[in-house]
């Protein structure tokens, strides 16, 4: 992503709500990132923007990209799975 948006949060430490505003923006209306990216200046907003868009890359590079969270890698892949359940991806 051109705007270098690494979260520092974990999809769990994300409100479910906020995380299925963007995800159906996103999944369901097939807005691009970049396009959900310049709809904001919320830095925080830009983060959720940034963690859905890591639900559907692989799992080495959304690893890579969460890299600053503080969780220990199997409770980052642990919770992208439970999001994806929750939003039906």
């Amino acid at each position: 992503m051109s705007e270098n948006i690494q979260p520092t949060h974990c999809f769990c430490q994300i409100p479910d709500a906020e995380l299925k505003v963007w995800a159906t923006k996103r999944y369901k209306e097939k807005h691009s990132t970049m396009e959900l990216l310049k709809s904001t200046d919320n830095p925080h907003d830009k983060e959720v923007i940034g963690i859905v868009a890591l639900l559907d890359v692989d799992e080495d590079s959304m690893l890579e990209m969460m890299g600053g969270v503080d969780r220990p890698k199997h409770h980052i892949i642990h919770c992208r799975q439970n999001v994806k359940q929750m939003l039906e991806l």
